[in-house]
């Protein structure tokens, strides 16, 4: 049997998830062979690496930790003299180290695993993205996992920031990670709770629910247990804001920026949506997004806006331009009336 032989049977056993029994035996038969054919390492550690998945699973955590250090071990070895080669091996086999440590309770222990990963991925991501950029992922999820875990939420944040920033840069262009961005800022509330920041937990948690919404919206039902518990902690969230003086409106936060700026006023209810035109910005609840950009590209400057559940809205214009307002939503189609100041419509149509 050759070295290629034998590699795609490890490939076989990750893609069938054989049992530990099946995993286990692949791993004696490899070591056999790798008495008698040279360059074998690779598959063993794989194999180790599977095999320890395998018995995680079963619960058997200790047995699980011991054949994953042996393939940590074997790659150690390997990389003194062939680095590049057995780099991405070491890494995933860091990574699982500091999954099955994480579920022994010994986070401080997974956190180290999971930095050295963390630190080699960021060595060799600028010559292999296509295959350092997911262990990247996995190795910050499993540090601020693991140091969340050990009571260092202020540790864990920064690992959970540069996770979810990547992940959002992903799905701009890959809607397949939407779900793992949904999931990535989930866990980025818990961090920032964890810190204190409330309002920074709350826009993270908002953000996982848009995004769980438009899942559940195309696939009915594939995400209703996550949406259910994301919408539970915002609620929680808002809860310790208002008793810490804040003010709530409803359940959608305003960006960090325009907090700021609004009086304690925290979160409102629809939507936001900052938008930036004619050298202004603000948030906006969403269905107002492009009418107060249009308004202020033609010279109309808003005090604030508001829509309704009715599909009403009101803008309310600086003093003397109402009728401006008027005339400006009159050329994109939308009748308004002025009243004391203040400019009411019907909102178009949602896309």
């Amino acid at each position: 049997m050759t070295r290629m032989r034998v590699s795609r049977v490890t490939g076989v056993l990750e893609r069938g998830k054989q049992d530990r029994e099946t995993v286990a035996n692949a791993v004696e038969l490899a070591r056999r062979l790798g008495t008698v054919l040279p360059g074998l390492d690779p598959t063993v550690a794989g194999l180790l690496r599977l095999l320890a998945r395998r018995l995680s699973e079963q619960r058997q955590y200790e047995q699980a930790l011991a054949a994953v250090e042996e393939a940590v071990a074997l790659c150690r070895r390997e990389t003194a003299t062939r680095r590049a080669r057995f780099d991405l091996q070491l890494v995933w086999a860091l990574i699982v180290r500091a999954d099955i440590q994480d579920d022994l309770g010994r986070g401080h222990q997974a956190a180290a695993a999971g930095r050295e990963a963390v630190a080699l991925c960021r060595y060799r991501l600028p010559d292999d993205p296509r295959r350092f950029g997911p262990a990247l992922l996995a190795a910050l999820d499993i540090v601020a996992r693991s140091l969340n875990a050990a009571d260092q939420p202020h540790e864990a944040l920064p690992f959970g920031e540069e996770h979810a920033r990547i992940l959002r840069r992903l799905a701009s262009r890959r809607p397949q990670y939407n779900l793992a961005l949904a999931a990535a800022l989930h866990q980025l509330s818990v961090y920032s709770a964890g810190t204190g920041e409330n309002a920074n937990a709350l826009r993270a948690i908002d953000e996982s629910i848009g995004i769980y919404e438009r899942i559940q919206d195309r696939e009915p039902g594939s995400v209703t247990t996550q949406l259910v518990t994301a919408t539970e902690n915002r609620e929680l969230f808002l809860d310790r804001l208002a008793r810490s003086g804040h003010v709530v409106l409803g359940p959608y936060p305003l960006c960090a920026r325009c907090e700021q700026t609004n009086g304690g006023l925290i979160a409102v209810e629809h939507r936001q949506l900052h938008v930036r035109a004619a050298g202004r910005e603000s948030c906006v609840d969403h269905r107002l997004s492009e009418i107060i950009p249009a308004l202020w590209n033609r010279g109309c400057d808003t005090r604030s806006s508001c829509q309704d559940a009715n599909g009403a809205a009101m803008v309310v214009p600086v003093a003397g331009q109402a009728e401006l307002a008027v005339h400006i939503l009159s050329d994109l189609g939308i009748h308004a009336d002025s009243l004391d100041g203040e400019v009411y419509f019907p909102l178009p149509p949602a896309p």
